[in-house]
C-alpha cells in the first residue's frame, strides 16, 4: 500500500480586494490576499483580526446558566466549604483545572483536584470517578471543566449524596443532558459567536464572570485579582484543542502567547528548556512541541504528573516533572511508531486503495492512549477514513476514528449500531467500543457504505496552496507580515505558499533513519536558502525544475535564526 500523489489546487485569488488591501494596510500582495480568503475585507473586521484586544471579549454572563454557577461558588467560597475540580486528560482538560484552581483560590476558595486515568478512570465524569471524588475528597461543591455535559448518572449519584455540581463544558451535548445545579455550556446557548470556545475558553468565562460578579457586590478579594499573567494556560487549551483560532479563541490564544513569551512560568519555563525551545514561541510550539508532551502524560502516565508541573511555584520540582513528560513523550512516539509500521503492513495484505472504503486495523496489546494519533496518521497518509482499535485481555476493543471530508463518522458508524457498544463525537473523529468478534463484521459493513457515499468522489489526497509567490519574497520582512496574522491554527491555518521552476542544488536524507528530506536551492542575488521536508525522505525527486509547497518559518539553530522552508509536497514544474 502506498501513499497517493496530490492534487494540488489553488486558492481563489481575489484580484481587486487584494490590490486594495494591499495599499490600504501596506501589506504585500500575497499577504492581502490571504485577508481576502478569509473573508476579511472590511476594515473593522480586519482591524480586530490585526489587533485582537481583550476588552472585546463579549460579556460573560452571556453564556447559559453563568448567573447561577456564579452565585453558586461564590457562596461556596463565603462559606468556607470545599470545592473539587473535575478535569480532563487532555491539554484542554488539565489546563482548564490549573486556570480554574489558580483563580479560585486567589478568591480565597477550598480547592482540591481530580482528573481521571485514562486506563484506570476512563474519560469524563462517571458514576465510578464520582464515587471515587465523593469518598476521597468529600466536597460540597464539585465544578467540571471540559467535560460533563452527558454525565447523566454521575450527577445524579452526587445531588442524591447533597452535593451541588457545576458543569462547565464545551462538547456537544448528545443523548440526555445531565441535571446539574448549573450547566454552563457555549453549545447550549444562543450566542453563535461563543459556540467555539475550547474548555479552557469556558473555565476562563467563568473565571471573568466570578470576578465582574465579586467587584460588583464590592467582595474585597475580587478587586485584587489579576488573571492576565494566567492567560498563558488559557492559550495552551485553546491551541491545543484545535478550536477555531478566530473570534474570541483568537483574543485568547494572541494575549496567551504574549504573556507565554515574556511572563514565563516556572512549569513553561522547564517544559520549554526540556523541549529544546530556544526561540520565541508560537502557536506551532504549543501544537507540537509543549502539547504533545501534556498531552503524554493523560496517555501514558498520570495527567497528575502535568497538572503538577502546571500549578508548580518551585523551578525545581517543575523541572522534574517537566522531564518525566519528555521522557513519556518519547515513549509515546516510539510506541506510536510501532503501531503505525504494525498497521500499514496490515492494511498492505487486506485494503484495496483503488476501491473507495475505510481502514479498519485492530490487535491486541496496541496502547489505547496512542491509537487516535496512529489514525490520524494513516489518514495523512493515505487520504481514507482511518479506524484504529485496541483490544483489551477482555476482549473489548477501543478504537479512534478519523476521517475526510464527505465522510461524516457519526452518521455511518450508524450502519454497525448493532455491533458497537458505544461511539460519539463528530463528523471528523469519534471513538467506539466494541467486543473482538464483532471487528470483522464491523468492517464489513462500514466499507460498504463507504463505496455507496465515496462512489463518485476523486479520493487523491489535495494539497492547497495560497498563493504562488517569488523567490525575491523570501524576506525577513515577508515573514513578519505573514506572522502579522498569527497565531495560526484551525480556520486560520499556516499559509502554504508555492514556489515555481525551482532547481535544485543539493539534497539529502536527513534525521534518524533518513526520513527527512532537505534541499538547498539559490534565490536571488545567489543567496542560498534551504527546506526540511519531515517525512519526505523517501521521495523520488523529479528531474530538472520542480515546484515547491511550503510553509515559511523563522527557524533558529545554535542561536542563529534563519528563514526555512516547511516542506509540504514537491512536483516537477509544467
Amino acid at each position: 500500500m502506498h501513499s497517493l500523489s496530490r492534487i494540488w489546487l489553488e486558492a481563489d485569488s481575489y484580484p481587486e480586494e487584494s490590490v486594495t488591501l494591499s495599499e490600504r494596510y501596506g501589506l504585500p500582495l500575497p499577504i492581502a490576499r490571504l485577508l481576502a480568503q478569509r473573508g476579511l475585507t472590511e476594515e473593522a473586521d480586519i482591524a480586530s483580526f490585526l489587533e485582537p484586544r481583550l476588552e472585546r471579549l463579549s460579556d460573560p454572563m452571556l453564556l447559559p446558566d453563568m448567573e447561577k454557577a456564579v452565585f453558586r461558588i461564590w457562596q461556596a467560597i463565603q462559606s468556607d466549604q470545599k470545592i473539587l475540580i473535575f478535569g480532563d486528560y487532555d491539554v484542554d482538560g488539565v489546563t482548564s483545572t490549573a486556570f480554574l484552581s489558580r483563580v479560585l483560590e486567589k478568591l480565597g476558595a477550598k480547592v482540591s483536584r481530580f482528573i481521571p486515568n485514562r486506563k484506570d478512570d476512563g474519560y469524563g465524569l462517571s458514576p465510578e470517578s464520582i464515587l471515587h471524588c465523593l469518598e476521597t475528597y468529600d466536597p460540597q461543591l464539585i465544578i467540571t471543566v471540559d467535560c460533563g455535559t452527558g454525565s447523566k448518572d454521575a450527577v445524579q449519584i452526587a445531588k442524591e449524596k447533597g452535593v451541588d455540581v457545576v458543569v462547565t463544558d464545551h462538547h456537544e451535548a448528545s443523548g440526555e443532558i445531565a441535571d446539574a445545579y448549573a450547566l454552563v455550556n457555549p453549545k447550549l446557548g444562543d450566542e453563535e459567536g461563543l459556540r467555539m470556545l475550547a474548555g479552557v475558553g469556558v473555565a476562563f468565562k467563568l473565571c471573568h464572570a466570578m470576578i465582574k460578579y465579586g467587584r460588583k457586590h464590592d467582595y474585597p478579594v475580587s478587586k485584587q485579582i489579576d488573571m492576565r499573567p494566567l492567560m498563558y494556560l488559557v492559550a495552551l487549551g485553546t491551541v491545543a484543542d484545535m478550536v477555531p483560532l478566530i473570534g474570541e479563541n483568537r483574543i485568547l490564544a494572541r494575549y496567551g502567547i504574549d504573556i507565554l513569551n515574556t511572563l514565563p512560568d516556572p512549569g513553561i519555563e522547564a517544559l520549554a528548556k526540556n523541549a529544546g525551545i530556544q526561540q520565541e514561541m508560537s502557536s506551532y510550539h504549543i501544537g507540537f512541541v509543549l502539547g504533545p508532551r501534556i498531552n503524554a502524560a493523560g496517555r501514558i502516565d498520570s495527567p497528575d504528573i502535568a497538572l503538577e508541573m502546571l500549578l508548580s511555584s518551585s523551578s525545581r520540582h517543575a523541572d522534574r516533572q517537566a522531564k518525566i513528560l519528555e521522557k513519556a513523550n518519547k515513549e509515546r512516539q516510539s510506541i506510536e511508531e510501532a503501531i503505525r509500521l504494525e498497521a500499514v503492513k496490515m492494511l498492505e495484505s487486506s485494503y484495496d486503495a483503488s476501491v473507495p472504503g475505510v481502514m479498519v486495523v485492530a490487535s491486541r496489546g496496541w496502547h489505547a492512549g496512542v491509537v487516535g494519533i496512529v489514525a490520524s496518521r494513516l489518514v495523512r497518509l493515505f487520504h481514507r477514513p482511518a479506524i484504529v482499535i485496541s483490544i483489551a485481555d477482555d476482549g473489548i476493543g477501543r478504537g479512534s476514528c478519523r476521517s475526510i471530508e464527505g465522510f461524516d463518522l457519526i452518521q455511518h458508524l450508524q450502519v454497525a449500531d448493532d455491533l458497537l457498544m458505544q461511539y460519539g463525537g463528530h463528523r471528523m473523529a469519534a471513538g467506539l467500543d466494541i467486543r473482538e468478534e464483532d471487528i470483522d463484521e464491523f468492517r464489513k459493513r462500514i466499507n460498504q457504505r463507504a463505496v455507496e457515499v465515496m462512489a463518485d468522489t476523486d479520493l487523491r489526497p489535495r494539497q492547497h496552496i495560497d498563493a504562488w509567490i517569488e523567490r525575491e519574497d523570501l524576506t525577513e520582512e515577508f515573514l513578519e507580515a505573514q506572522n502579522r496574522l498569527m497565531p495560526f491554527g484551525h480556520d486560520n491555518p499556516v499559509p502554504v505558499w508555492g514556489l515555481k521552476n525551482v532547481y535544485i542544488q543539493k539534497h539529502q536524507k536527513v534525521g534518524r533513519d533518513k526520513q527527512h528530506l532537505r534541499l538547498i536551492f539559490e534565490t536571488t542575488r545567489g543567496r542560498k536558502q534551504d527546506a526540511i521536508g519531515f517525512g519526505l525522505g523517501n521521495r523520488k525527486l523529479p528531474d530538472g525544475p520542480m515546484d515547491l509547497a511550503f510553509q515559511l518559518r523563522k527557524n533558529v539553530f545554535r542561536g542563529e535564526a534563519r528563514l526555512q522552508l516547511m516542506l509540504q509536497d514537491i512536483r516537477p514544474s509544467e
